[in-house]
């Protein structure tokens, strides 16, 4: 019998210091019959150049992360789909130990992660906020609820996912683009299972990085609030982990990251909606 196909989707930009090990890691992986799809945001370094040097489909767009899933989505043909972060390494058995939780009558899958070489301070704290997260991961698999997010889906339940998401938000969403896109699925089906050890992120090594890229989720975070649509998710986005009183070790070092990525996020929140507040001036 024909291994079912899988079809994985990793958005890039400016992705050359991590692109590779993330497709290297599809190229090792005991199932074969898998098809990689880069949708490119117009990279300025060597993104492209790596991708196509793995032989993958390449395509490149405008739209922002949840724009970039939607169109590699639609570019797919497999009959399972996995929504990967160029920032991501999977473990070799992944994408197997996947389709048989799927085969057992799971809809879709969260990925266990771990920090890759967690050697530095930062990436120690992300790995305990992951530790944390995951030893009470069953019971916190609601999006409204827990912080665990699906990657894994049946292409059907993806595909009304989709349907159901606004048009307008395509191009302009950056944050909380998997939160969008799990939530829609949750509506459809609760059947969600978890792979173990199945991913390894590859995390800011230093404050400064941290920071910037937080304070991008923020602008996105209050530009996406304007829009009216899913607050009562983002509001619920914000906030900290319900479970960390009860590892007071790993709470600790989860609320100390919450609040180093906080520093990024309220500045970027803040500075669009001063960004807003003076538009509406001018006019």
């Amino acid at each position: 019998m024909k291994e079912p196909l899988v079809s994985i989707v990793i958005p890039t930009y400016n992705s050359e210091k991590t692109l590779a090990k993330c497709l290297e890691s599809i190229k090792n992986q005991t199932h074969k019959n898998i098809e990689t799809i880069v949708v490119d945001s117009y990279s300025k370094d060597d993104t492209i150049k790596i991708a196509k040097s793995f032989n993958v489909k390449v395509m490149q767009t405008s739209w922002k992360l949840l724009g970039s899933r939607y169109l590699g989505f639609k570019e797919s043909a497999g009959h399972v789909i996995l929504l990967l972060d160029s920032d991501q390494i999977l473990e070799k058995t992944t994408v197997e130990r996947a389709l048989k939780l799927l085969n057992d009558g799971y809809d879709m899958l969260c990925l266990e992660e771990h920090v890759f070489k967690p050697e530095g301070w930062l990436s120690k704290l992300f790995e305990a906020d992951r530790r944390l997260v995951h030893k009470f991961a069953n019971v916190h698999l609601n999006p409204l609820e827990g912080t665990l997010l699906a990657r894994v889906y049946k292409r059907e339940i993806l595909d009304i996912a989709f349907r159901k998401i606004p048009e307008t938000l395509f191009p302009v969403v950056v944050a909380h683009d998997h939160a969008i896109i799990y939530y829609e699925a949750y509506k459809i089906s609760k059947k969600v299972g978890i792979v173990p050890n199945a991913v390894w992120h590859i995390e800011p090594n230093n404050l400064r990085t941290l920071i910037m890229k937080n304070y991008r989720y923020g602008k996105s975070t209050y530009e996406l609030l304007r829009t009216g649509y899913y607050e009562e998710l983002l509001k619920r986005k914000v906030r900290f982990r319900k479970c960390a009183s009860k590892d007071w070790k790993l709470g600790l070092q989860s609320q100390l990251l919450l609040v180093l990525k906080g520093i990024g996020y309220h500045m970027g929140y803040f500075s669009a909606k001063i960004e807003f507040l003076m538009s509406k001036m001018r006019i």
